[in-house]
């Protein structure tokens, strides 16, 4: 565990920018942001003032306690007990009121994470059992901290690309007429956990012919054959962090269609590359992308969201195609962001992705890991 306070002081700025007295930390990317490791079970409060405070089971204590040099270690030997220490120490940090807002005939507010991981019963369980404060989504708080990384995430990142081109290579060897969709995921799969890939943070998808359509994809049931579109799309994890590699082959020489389909969507891939720099939204960017399809006849399949944010979480700030305000979210230099996110789907024949990471620099974008496109598979 290496404890990061130089993370948690931002956060407690913020948080007093905002007025929260406390977050509570149930999520593994923000537990692995502040404390630099993982819980099967990952508990944390973080005060708006003051050490970080960890919720660990009674075994884990020695080593908890060996690591935070500064904070409380609350032990618990039951989830009871777990729920009950947390109650009262909110309830502890409500009733200081540290922002006047009981004063003012309101409830303190305490911050949690509200995205794709935050299990729905326990924010029902926190209100319940909480009902003196107000609970609130810790996300304006967290997430512009979060969306510029350091050289540390950015190594991890990196990495993490550079394992998804292992799996990729491997992939694209096992493309022949008859080869299975399981096949292919079962061997990326492995070769990035031997080259160090900790999971994965979504399913892989393959995808052969007509599935290729599919914006989130699937394992396809029928096996790939000759003259078909297959997409594969990894996103290994390296210390929580996640990559993202998509590549789209041809089993043979592309025909007409398939040929203006795959140019087209290298076409879309050079024209945001050219355009992104800080400052740039989102939809500035989607604009180039929608300009760089009609060149190609293909506007109408153009699906909005070419990027979004990546880090911790496969998909965080500016995610445009979930948060829609986030189409105005302005670039900025250390931001990491994937170029090639939706599926350029003609229905009824096939779609196409190229999608990387790259980080945002002050001269325009650079990949984490250059991975070639090269769809002609010749078996």
């Amino acid at each position: 565990m290496k404890v990061r306070f130089d993370r948690i002081a931002r956060v407690q700025a913020a948080m007093r920018e905002h007025g929260l007295i406390a977050i509570v930390v149930i999520n593994h990317d923000d537990y692995r942001y502040l404390f630099g490791t993982d819980r099967s079970q990952p508990r944390a409060l973080i005060p708006f003032q003051g050490p970080p405070e960890l919720i660990a089971f009674t075994g884990e204590e020695p080593e908890l306690r060996a690591a935070l040099a500064q904070g409380e270690v609350r032990v618990f030997g039951s989830v009871g007990g777990q729920i009950h220490d947390i109650v009262g120490r909110v309830r502890e940090i409500a009733e200081s009121d540290p922002f006047g807002a009981v004063a003012a005939g309101a409830r303190p507010k305490v911050g949690m994470q509200m995205w794709f991981h935050t299990p729905a019963f326990l924010v029902d369980l926190f209100r319940q059992v909480n009902p003196e404060v107000e609970l609130v989504s810790s996300d304006p708080v967290m997430d512009p901290l979060r969306s510029i990384k350091d050289a540390d995430e950015l190594a991890a990142m990196t990495e993490a690309q550079r394992i998804a081109g292992e799996g990729m290579d491997r992939a694209r060897a096992l493309l022949r007429p008859g080869v299975s969709a399981h096949e292919v995921a079962t061997e990326a799969l492995y070769a990035m956990w031997r080259a160090g890939a900790e999971g994965t943070s979504t399913p892989i998808y393959v995808n052969f012919g007509v599935e290729t359509c599919m914006l989130h994809g699937r394992i396809s049931p029928a096996p790939l054959e000759r003259g078909q579109l297959a997409l594969v799309d990894l996103t290994p994890q390296v210390d929580g962090y996640c990559a993202n590699l998509s590549r789209t082959f041809v089993l043979g020489q592309p025909d007409a269609r398939q040929a203006e389909l795959l140019a087209a969507y290298r076409e879309i891939v050079a024209a945001v590359r050219a355009e992104m720099r800080p400052g740039v939204t989102m939809a500035q960017l989607d604009e180039r992308a929608k300009a760089a399809a009609a060149r190609h006849g293909l506007a109408e399949y153009q699906v909005y969201g070419i990027g979004h944010g990546i880090g911790l979480r496969f998909e965080e700030p500016p995610a445009p195609t979930i948060i829609p305000p986030h189409k105005a979210l302005p670039l900025a230099t250390g931001m990491t962001v994937t170029i090639g996110h939706p599926v350029l789907a003609i229905p009824g024949f096939g779609g196409a992705r190229f999608e990387d990471v790259y980080r945002l620099t002050a001269g325009g974008p650079e990949p984490l890991f250059e991975y070639p496109i090269d769809p002609v598979v010749l078996a």
